[in-house]
Formats: C-alpha cells, structure tokens, sequence
C-alpha cells in the first residue's frame, strides 16, 4: 500500500476548520485613524471598527460577526509590519481591513531624507497583506484619508496621499483583493456622496486645523462615512453560493488525483474551505486562495499522495462578506492495485487469458 503523504499546509486552521464556525471576525489594522481618537461622541470602541458593528452594518448578528481593532496611534508601516505577526497570531480573523501610510508621508523631512521611502511603505503595505493571507486570512487594502486643506503639509504629501491611493487599488486588483476607496469618498476634490465641497466636507467631517489637529484626523460623522464605504465594498459581492464538485468521483486507478470543482455564480469565493474524508475520519482540512487555484468558472487542486481505501471530499467559498453553503459531498475510490486483482497475487490465474479478447 502506498505511504499516505499529504503536501499541504494546513492555512487558517483556527478559522473553523472543525466544528461550527461561531464567528466571522474582522481585523482592522492601522494607525490612530483606525483606532479612532478623535472627537469620537458615541461609541465606545472608537474608530471606524466599531461603527462598523455598532450599527450593524455588516450583514451577520452581532453574536456571530466580531470586529477587532487594532489600530495603533502615530504608527508608520515599518513598525506595522513588525507588530501584525503578533496581532494576527492573537486575533484570528477571516478579513483583514488594512489602512495604514499617512504617517509615513506625513513625516517632518523633505522625500530625500535617508528614512523615508515611499517604494517601501508599499513593500510594507504588501507584505503585511500577505502576512495575513499566509495564514488563510482575506486582506482588503483601504486607501488613506486625505490630509485637511489647512493642514501643514508640503505639496508633495497631498501628491503623495493621492499616489498611494492608486498604488494599492492596483495592488488590491492584482492580487484579487477588495478595495475601499476612502481617498474618493471623504472630502475628495469637488463634490463628495452628499454634494458638499471639498471646503464644506472637510468643515463637516474633521476637526478645526490646526487649533485641534495639525494633519486632519476625521472626527464622529467622518468615521461614519469611512465605516460606511468599508461596508459598502465589503457588501457589494454577495456571500458565495454553494460550488459544485467534478472530479474525482467513483473509482480512480491513481492516488494523485486532482479535485476540481465549479466556481459558484454570481458572487465569486476568494478562499475555498477544502475538506478530504478517509473512511470516516477527516484527513484533511484546509483553505485555499482561489486566485492561486481558480480561473475564472473553475477550480483544481492537488492534495498529493493517496492511499487505496475510500474517500469523501466537499468544498465551501468564502469572501470578505462572509462564508458560503457547502458543496455536496463526493464519493470516491483510490485502487491502484490493479495488477493484483483477481487472485493473481495468490497464484491462481484461472480467470487470466492468455491471449487478447
């Protein structure tokens, strides 16, 4: 019989792979504008995180949905990146919300100061997203706010804030990742969602500059506007349909084989729960990114070697707005002895020919 050798790793294994998931957990990350520390007049846990699941704006109970803030006040990316093991290892979450970069543009030093890099805060940025997704986990990138208008910044910085913008809405896109375009939503140039002026938005949704603020952190009604548009794009998908499983199926004579599976339609998984059953135990358990296993109506993944003996597989999807239904479970067969059948192995050859039917 062969070894049985699986060559995966086990992504998200915190995240409900046995049992019932009880949760679906929202990691928010960022700098003091996530953990909302300013003019902040009714809710408790500050910032956008806690609008989000204050109002219930997200589409599960508030017993089954947790949003988590973990922002971190004048933090730049490079300390950002330092400090997300640890806060992913001690908050297992199935979305990550990352926003995070105006401090390091906002620093006090012409761009040729030998600490500042922006190619770097990207590199950070990206590498913290990835972070995330190592362990099974959606990363969704968020652009930052814009600096106030009477905010003592350069030009460059202003240019900068738009920049950084367009760099992670293509990195999100590059990478099947959602987007939360902020920069477009509070206080853009010309009107914003309600018709106000650039003037008029900032006087409506941030603090006075400088008397309060030097930079422009958004004040209570701007955080609703920020944990609206989180909302909004984390909803604009719906959660994912049930997918249908192909292959294999009844008896297969190799024990690499590959599963493959229909994508669900409309709303589309960016992470499938994959479950493989030997008999009646569970063998293996895992999620995989669909960007890395999927085409655009399909799926395939290959688990690696497998024993003979009986088999069961399903598969559920998942995105940011939540986890999908089950696929119908699969029956399968791994024989791989074929040469032995049918008492060759014990000597008798009766029902062998000896020459082509």
């Amino acid at each position: 019989m062969r070894t049985r050798v699986l060559l995966a790793v086990l992504l998200g294994a915190i995240l409900g792979v046995t049992g019932s998931q009880a949760q679906f957990r929202y990691l928010c990350f960022g700098d003091s504008i996530t953990l909302g520390n300013f003019d902040d007049d009714y809710d408790p846990d500050k910032g956008y995180p806690g609008r989000l699941e204050f109002a219930s704006r997200l589409n599960c109970p508030a017993a089954n949905c947790e949003v988590i803030n973990r922002g971190k006040s004048g933090e730049k990316t490079p300390g950002g990146l330092t400090r997300i093991d640890n806060v992913l290892e001690n908050n297992p979450s199935h979305v990550l919300l990352l926003m995070q970069g105006t401090n390091d543009i906002w620093v006090k030093y012409d761009k040729s100061h030998p600490t500042w890099s922006y190619e770097t805060m990207i590199f950070n940025l990206q590498e913290m997203a990835r972070k995330a997704e190592v362990r099974g986990t959606d990363a969704v990138h968020a652009s930052v706010i814009h600096f106030h208008q009477d905010a003592d910044a350069a030009a460059w910085q202003f240019q900068d804030v738009e920049e950084l913008r367009n760099d992670m809405a293509a990195e999100a896109a590059s990478k099947d990742r959602y987007f939360v375009d902020i920069y477009n939503v509070l206080c853009p140039d010309g009107n914003d969602v309600h018709g106000h002026s650039q003037t008029q938005c900032f006087d409506l949704h941030y603090p006075p500059v400088p008397e309060e603020d030097d930079r422009g952190h958004p004040n209570g009604s701007g955080y609703d506007m920020i944990a609206d548009e989180f909302y909004d794009e984390i909803t604009s998908v719906p959660v994912p349909g049930a997918p249908t499983t192909n292959n294999p199926k009844n008896t297969i004579s190799t024990g690499t084989p590959t599963f493959t599976w229909t994508r669900e339609s409309p709303s589309r998984a960016t992470w499938y729960r994959f479950q493989l059953d030997f008999g009646a135990a569970t063998l293996l358990d895992i999620w995989v990114k669909a960007l890395d296993h999927c085409g655009a109506s399909s799926c395939s993944f290959k688990p690696g070697n497998l024993a003979d003996g009986n088999y069961s597989w399903r598969v559920r999807g998942r995105n940011p707005n939540g986890t999908g239904n089950w696929s119908g479970s699969k029956a399968f067969t791994v024989s791989t002895n074929r040469l032995f059948y049918d008492g060759f192995e014990s000597g008798n050859t009766s029902a062998w020919s000896a020459s082509l039917p």
